[in-house]
């Protein structure tokens, strides 16, 4: 089992292998979370993430990732489908943000 399942099931307080069942799907050695059609993530309530205190790494560093900072078209893309991007910020504005953020992390 992936390290970081048992918290994460534990947010929603079910086991690890019905979350397996449940939000993710096999990639390689290890999982990724399932989208639903529309292309949301599936732990991604209406509150905000429903695993926000064991989410992954990989959604600890979402969205500052490589693409979306140097491409202003993969950051017009993303707020299309992430509610947690606000569509009104320019990729300007986003950086400026995305810097702030990233210098508190040790």
């Amino acid at each position: 089992m992936p390290a970081q399942v048992g918290p994460a099931a534990g947010e929603l307080n079910m086991g690890e292998q019905e979350f397996l069942e449940r939000f993710c799907e096999p990639k390689g050695q290890a999982f990724s979370v399932r989208c639903a059609e529309d292309g949301k993530c599936l732990l991604l309530g209406p509150e905000g993430c429903r695993i926000h205190e064991a989410k992954p790494d990989i959604c600890r560093r979402w969205p500052f990732f490589e693409a979306l900072i140097k491409d202003a078209g993969a950051y017009a893309e993303a707020k299309l489908i992430c509610p947690g991007l606000d569509p009104e910020a320019s990729h300007e504005e986003f950086l400026a943000f995305a810097r702030e953020e990233l210098d508190k992390e040790p």
